[in-house]
């Protein structure tokens, strides 16, 4: 639901991934990274980690939702994309799309079994390594650099530049 300060949606930037196993850890890195950002009143932040269906009662209010996520993917190391679940993203086989036991989309779909669905977008880099550690490779640490870089560009602009982005392969 749109708040009566913003006309704009109601936005959450969700940060999933294993911070245990280095990359996999990407999307609560790139929150981390934007903590101390400046972002509009309509937008929050949340670490998700491995949350599977304990993260249904973050999508409360939610009327965008952006998962930024390490994902087995043919990006070069250290690009990002944004994607949405029509744009080529599927989940038959978690274990080739994500490391999570409930995927996104799945939470997605059961909250809208009685509530509105999100618009749903996905920031994604490709892991390089899933080795034990709570460290970034070089790699991705510039890939969540820049992720945290492009979530602040599309919050100043209210986001109008979420769909030009949709599929572009940023390095």
């Amino acid at each position: 639901m749109k708040s009566d300060q913003s006309p704009f949606p109601t936005t959450l930037i969700l940060g999933v991934g294993n911070i245990l196993l280095g990359d996999e850890g990407f999307g609560v890195h790139v929150i981390r990274k934007l903590r101390n950002a400046t972002l509009p009143g309509y937008v929050r932040l949340e670490e998700g980690h491995t949350g599977g269906l304990n993260l249904l009662g973050t999508l409360e209010g939610i009327e965008r939702l952006i998962v930024i996520d390490a994902m087995i993917t043919d990006l070069p190391f250290g690009h990002i994309k944004i994607i949405r679940p029509d744009a080529g993203l599927r989940e038959p086989n978690k274990r080739a799309v994500s490391f999570h036991q409930v995927g996104i989309i799945e939470l997605i779909k059961i909250w809208g079994l009685i509530h509105p669905e999100p618009d749903l977008y996905f920031l994604i880099a490709r892991p390089f390594t899933m080795e034990m550690s709570m460290e970034l490779s070089p790699e991705m640490e510039i890939a969540a650099v820049r992720a945290a870089g492009l979530i602040i560009e599309l919050c100043g602009d209210n986001f109008a530049g979420l769909e030009r982005r949709q599929s572009l392969c940023l390095p």
